[in-house]
């Protein structure tokens, strides 16, 4: 029979709020490298160095990952938009 008594590991809620627009690239980065990498202060220097490279590095990744899926995402929405027949709205969007 397996038993754990150890509790989930929720971590600090963050909330943040936007006007009129969704995040961009580099705060979703932001966001998912937070939760993706945690780099410890007790440990040595040269690995403290080496995990915020390694951090950075896949910041950069996810940023531009994440700036592909939002140009994919606008294009799916204007080829929908194009498709119903109203192509000045196509247009309109094309041009965000």
């Amino acid at each position: 029979m397996f038993s754990s008594s150890a509790a989930p590991i929720i971590g600090n809620p963050i909330v943040t709020t936007l006007d009129y627009r969704g995040y961009n690239p580099e705060e979703l980065a932001d966001m998912a490298v937070d939760k993706i990498i945690h780099v410890g202060g007790n440990s040595h220097p040269v690995i403290v160095d080496q995990a915020k490279a390694y951090r950075e590095n896949i910041r950069k990744v996810l940023v531009h990952y994440f700036a592909l899926a939002q140009e994919s995402a606008k294009t799916t929405v204007i080829g929908a938009v194009a498709k119903s027949g109203d192509e000045k709205l196509a247009d309109y969007l094309r041009r965000l």
